[in-house]
């Protein structure tokens, strides 16, 4: 069961579910309020006035809301801003906002006429319809909004506040999205095991996690350039070798192979190198980098007005692995479905190259 109020008409609508019987004009019905819910409900909506009112000390008075949720467990907040929030301002806000909490001000409300409640300085929606009499809920000393929604009696009864998105959805506007009460600490609580779980794999005592996680990371980053060092080394080291694995095709030098490399970028580094060493020449080069076959064809300038052009060779030879691609007339890359084929890949090249110079 839920319900709203309807400022302009002065209406309060109740939206449920019939699960038993059915329902006629003039009928008796038992309603039943979920206090639970309810209560989540409101710990969200009048968290939301004090996020409001935040934003607005913290950003400027043009942070003004452009829309909002409140559901049982969260609340999204849509305002007006140039900029994403830098970590500081957010958590200048949810300081803000878990002070008024922890301060456990009045939440009141009253009705009065609209025009009083703009000349009192009460927040109202741009762009909301309301009527002569409108209902002003206020936290004594901090807001007041004109709203028809479900509030909690004091701040206190919110418990915590956690931002846990801010994001852009359009030019010129945020949206935030945080968690109160019990939402707020089903989150604590999963993070808190998050960070148990990272210290176990970091063998971390408690507080050790930041810098145990640091640690790990420089040595990944140190063993990644060792591996990538060797692997260059290794490369080299075999370019002799499939230099002498280039054959002719009606005079020009084709090298097709398949190399072991760490990522594309070698795979491109090393075509470069057999291509200069070949001269007048054709390097295609395959391999298998997180587990996707990847085709790199370079083409020396000279070939390319006798009609060979890297991106053609590539994208051709690339759709006998299920791929494509292409790319610039010296050099292309292209990709393909099927590891297993990079070999008929690779081996398609040679009359490729036969049928554009023919």
């Amino acid at each position: 069961m839920a319900d709203a109020y309807h400022p302009t008409v002065d209406l309060i609508a109740h939206r449920g579910r019939v699960v038993e019987g059915t329902v006629r004009t003039g009928g008796r019905v038992r309603a039943a309020v979920d206090v639970e819910r309810r209560l989540d409900i409101a710990r969200n909506h009048t968290a939301t006035h004090l996020l409001h009112r935040a934003l607005r000390q913290i950003l400027g008075e043009h942070a003004a809301q452009s829309g909002s949720l409140v559901a049982p467990d969260r609340l999204r907040f849509d305002f007006g801003h140039l900029a994403p929030l830098s970590q500081e301002e957010i958590r200048r806000v949810e300081e803000i906002v878990n002070a008024e909490i922890r301060a456990n001000a009045p939440v009141t409300v009253r009705e009065t006429t609209y025009e009083e409640a703009l000349r009192e300085g009460v927040v109202a929606l741009f762009g909301e319809r309301y009527g002569d009499r409108v209902r002003v809920v206020g936290v004594e000393g901090f807001s007041a909004e004109l709203c028809g929604g479900t509030h909690l009696h004091a701040t206190g009864e919110i418990g915590l506040f956690l931002i846990t998105t801010e994001t852009s959805i359009g030019s010129g506007l945020r949206r935030i999205e945080a968690v109160t009460g019990r939402g707020a600490l089903e989150l604590v609580h999963r993070r808190l095991d998050d960070l148990a779980r990272v210290a176990e794999h970091l063998g971390a005592r408690a507080g050790e996690e930041a810098e145990r996680a640091a640690a790990a990371a420089q040595t990944i980053r140190e063993q990644r350039r060792t591996i990538e060092d060797l692997q260059a080394r290794l490369a080299a080291s075999s370019v002799d070798t499939l230099l002498s694995a280039a054959t002719a095709v009606d005079g020009v030098q084709v090298l097709a192979a398949r190399v072991e490399v760490a990522d594309v970028d070698a795979l491109r580094d090393l075509g470069d190198r057999l291509r200069d060493r070949l001269g007048s020449a054709v390097v295609a080069l395959g391999a298998v980098i997180a587990e996707k076959p990847i085709l790199v064809v370079t083409v020396s300038q000279d070939l390319i007005p006798r009609g060979l052009h890297a991106g053609h060779l590539a994208g051709d030879a690339a759709r006998k692995m299920g791929g494509g691609g292409g790319g610039r007339p010296h050099m292309a890359q292209a990709g393909g479905k099927d590891a297993a084929l990079l070999g008929e890949a690779l081996a398609s090249v040679a009359p490729l190259v036969s049928e554009r110079l023919s």
